[in-house]
């Protein structure tokens, strides 16, 4: 149990409130407010934590933190519950959770990454390379919570700061002493990590995504530039030296910056490289050190993310040999570039991929890996309630490359299907493509139409177990269907 002026401290307030008042929890979520809780009546974008006010009285809230404003004033005023009115509340909310689990990012190493591709691997690298080195790290990401002795789903990339802040209190008590935390967009604009004490800020690339929230390509960069802005003296910044918003990035940090690239002058770079179906074979050149690649991972942009884990991992002094055995040992990252077998010898990838930027890498990169007269097939769907503008840009991008496309429901919600695919057949040109209404059906029929050395790329969801339609989360995986459809193929009914 904590005050409430331990929980406010360093909290912008402007009403302030009996500093002395007992809180033994705090929530943004009236549901889960019980009698002593301080409840932080948060302005959302499809709700209103304002809205619930009194809800959150009636189930005993000690403490109201809020903006005020016309919606709560008076309620407060008739019931006389203690009350806070701050100037930020997601700055506050922010603040709020670092101080009721004891700042638990300042008891650790914590590296943050950030860019519109490539986070869940290049921190996958990173944690395999920390475990080679024996170093206790936790993750948090688009995957969930993983560390020892913990795996959670948390829905987003980047959790809200109360469950955010928990995690890390909950790494620092299992022992841990590094965390790598995904570090989206979203979380950076609405200050979920505001109170983050990140020791490192890795940045792996900018492209379109998001617009639908951002509304602007340049809004969308500002929210990622924070996160360097965000870091102090003796932190570090590392910086994709081929992306030419790294030179922006340098003018908005204030710490040292080590840079990495596959093209460009750069203090982590390859000398040599080769890449066949089977992974990633090179050299890397760093800081003085000479650093031997071999990786199962395959991709173009997987250079990019081998050499930002690499360029992390020297800043934080980590030996050559475990920089070496990390990379080599991680075998796969759930749901990018997930390689199956089918029945005949072709091969079946599932990948995350879900911008233009990442369809043209993938698919690029998996048309130099077909054996001569194979073929490229690919699934794909665009979100509904999402960025509709990238949508024909993903129909071109993958009809550039691929010799047979299937169109196939990704998280419709509540848009119609019809609607979604009239935004993607604009950016159709040929007639290689066709539309599914049912994404399992369009899997069966892909694998079914491969031949011996052909690859079929599933992409958009990648390790999702779910299909989102209306507001209903509806059991699917693609690695399951295909495993399944496989089998079949193969006559095996067990």
């Amino acid at each position: 149990m904590v005050t409430a002026g331990t929980l406010l401290e360093g909290v912008d307030v402007v009403q302030p409130s009996p500093v002395e008042i007992p809180i033994n929890s705090v929530t943004a979520d009236s549901r889960r407010v019980w009698p002593g809780s301080a409840f932080v009546a948060v302005e959302g974008y499809c709700e209103d934590g304002l809205d619930y006010v009194q809800d959150a009285i009636d189930h005993g809230a000690a403490l109201i933190i809020s903006n005020g404003g016309a919606k709560v004033d008076d309620i407060l005023d008739n019931l006389k519950t203690p009350s806070v009115r701050v100037k930020n509340i997601r700055k506050a909310l922010s603040g709020i959770a670092a101080n009721l689990h004891g700042h638990p990012s300042e008891k650790l190493t914590a590296v943050g990454i950030t860019g519109t591709n490539g986070k869940t691997t290049t921190g996958y690298i990173i944690d395999s390379i920390l475990k080679a080195s024996d170093i206790k790290c936790g993750m948090v990401g688009t995957l969930g919570v993983t560390a020892p002795g913990i795996e959670a789903h948390t829905g987003l990339t980047t959790p809200d700061s109360l469950e955010l802040q928990r995690t890390l209190a909950l790494f620092v008590d299992g022992g841990l002493t590094h965390s790598v935390i995904e570090v989206s967009s979203h979380a950076l604009e609405l200050d979920r990590v505001a109170d983050v004490d990140f020791d490192m800020a890795v940045f792996t690339n900018f492209s379109q995504d998001h617009l639908d929230f951002h509304k602007s390509m340049d809004n969308y960069f500002q929210a990622k530039s924070k996160l360097f802005a965000m870091l102090s003296s003796g932190k570090c910044a590392v910086l994709n030296s081929d992306d030419p918003k790294s030179e922006e990035l340098k003018k908005v940090t204030n710490t040292r910056v080590v840079t990495y690239a596959v093209e460009a002058d750069a203090d982590v770079k390859f000398s040599d490289w080769g890449m066949s179906i089977d992974g990633i074979r090179g050299t890397v050149e760093a800081g003085g050190e000479t650093i031997h690649i071999s990786s199962s991972l395959i991709g173009s942009y997987n250079l990019h993310n081998i050499l930002a884990a690499v360029a992390a991992a020297t800043v934080l002094e980590i030996p050559v040999d475990s920089i070496e055995s990390g990379i080599q040992s991680l075998e796969v990252v759930p749901g990018r570039i997930e390689r199956m077998m089918s029945h005949n010898g072709a091969t079946v990838i599932v990948d995350y991929a879900h911008t233009p930027d990442a369809y043209n890498k993938l698919f690029s990169s998996l048309r130099t890996l077909l054996p001569r007269r194979s073929r490229l097939g690919v699934i794909f769907g665009c979100g509904g309630d999402r960025d509709q503008k990238k949508r024909p840009l993903m129909a071109a991008a993958a009809e550039a490359y691929a010799d047979k496309i299937y169109v196939a429901p990704d998280n419709p919600r509540t848009e119609s299907i019809d609607t979604i695919n009239k935004d993607i057949a604009k950016g159709f040109k040929k007639k290689s493509h066709s539309f599914h209404i049912d994404r399992v059906e369009a899997i069966r029929e892909a694998v079914a139409w491969l031949e011996p050395g052909d690859i079929l790329a599933i992409v958009g969801k990648g390790r999702e177990d779910y299909q989102i339609t209306g507001v209903e989360r509806i059991h699917h995986s693609d690695v399951e269907t295909v495993k399944k459809t496989v089998k079949e193929l193969a006559g095996d009914e067990n």
